[in-house]
């Protein structure tokens, strides 16, 4: 039961770096387009899907939280200042885009909505650089000091993360809008994303993290999101945006299954490392989450799919429909 959690958990997780990832890199993108017309039609082109994408990490964290309370305990105590940064990037990134539209000024409001996601794509990539490293775990099986975020490594992770939520805005804006802008910033954050890519995992390499147990398959997995990103530059539209869904996404089951069955390993005591069934709650309380919560998983999907069914349309006009 303790695995089939662990799995929705990444399904989550992946979810939210996709599409969450969207969100933020259409932000991220927003000083590139000059004047609130053109701003409003990039937020448009999200509008209709932007609480949607930001439902899933309401989702992962009440499985991290329910499911997994341990693992949640001991990583939020690696990486509290980055969670802090994280929770702040939410509340601006959601509070910029409710709020811009209801007043006559909106230059305040789009800064604070690319602050807010680049404080989210740095955060999250801080948090997957912070498991990939490990945690200064002792033998009594808890975190002391925030150690792994003094590391070049993780702070390298960070940036691939930002640089990979901008090539998945900027593949969707290209597609939605038909922005040849937006096209000109993909060829370029595509190739350097790749490259970021590979050349992270080989600093992860050298600096041999411990509590890797499958290396073979994390590295099968980084070569596939370093040919996603390559293959923007050979495709367009639908497929250039899919592409870039796919390497936000695949950064997550990475560093998951790169340490399967453990999942946040100790740099301090190889003992105190804490594997999945180590991390779970107790078998009652998955059983009743299984009844409970398993359940909405596929109504979740369902009503996303709705969503970016019935809003296929491609906006090509800058018509102010939602901010």
């Amino acid at each position: 039961m303790s695995t089939f959690w662990y799995a929705v958990l990444g399904l989550l997780f992946m979810a939210y770096f996709a599409l969450g990832g969207l969100d933020q890199g259409v932000a991220l993108l927003l000083p590139l387009h000059k004047g609130d017309p053109a701003r409003r039609a990039a937020l448009n082109a999200v509008g209709p899907r932007f609480l949607g994408n930001e439902v899933w990490i309401v989702g992962a964290v009440g499985v991290l939280i329910a499911a997994f309370p341990r693992l949640e305990g001991e990583l939020f105590g690696a990486a509290y200042p980055v969670i802090i940064v994280v929770v702040l990037g939410l509340a601006a990134l959601n509070a910029g885009v409710q709020l811009r539209g209801r007043g006559t000024s909106t230059g305040g409001f789009d800064a604070l909505i690319t602050a807010g996601a680049l404080a989210l794509a740095v955060g999250w990539g801080l948090l997957l650089g912070v498991v990939t490293h490990g945690v200064p775990m002792t033998a009594d099986g808890h975190v002391h000091g925030f150690a792994p975020l003094a590391s070049p490594a993780v702070w390298l992770t960070a940036l691939v993360n930002v640089v990979l939520v901008v090539a998945n805005g900027a593949a969707y804006l290209a597609w939605r809008t038909a922005d040849p802008r937006m096209r000109r910033v993909l060829s370029q954050a595509g190739p350097a994303g790749a490259a970021l890519v590979l050349v992270a995992a080989a600093v992860w390499y050298t600096q041999k993290p411990p509590g890797v147990s499958n290396p073979l398959l994390a590295t099968g997995l980084v070569v596939a999101t370093a040919a996603a990103l390559v293959a923007t530059r050979f495709t367009s539209g639908g497929r250039a945006f899919t592409a870039t869904l796919v390497a936000c996404a695949l950064p997550v089951i990475t560093v998951a299954l790169a340490r399967y069955p453990g999942v946040l390993a100790s740099t301090m005591d190889p003992g105190a490392t804490v594997t999945v069934d180590s991390a779970a709650a107790g078998g009652d309380t998955l059983r009743l989450l299984a009844i409970g919560a398993a359940p909405l998983l596929p109504v979740l999907v369902a009503v996303q799919v709705s969503c970016w069914w019935l809003f296929r349309r491609r906006e090509s006009q800058p018509t102010p429909l939602y901010w």
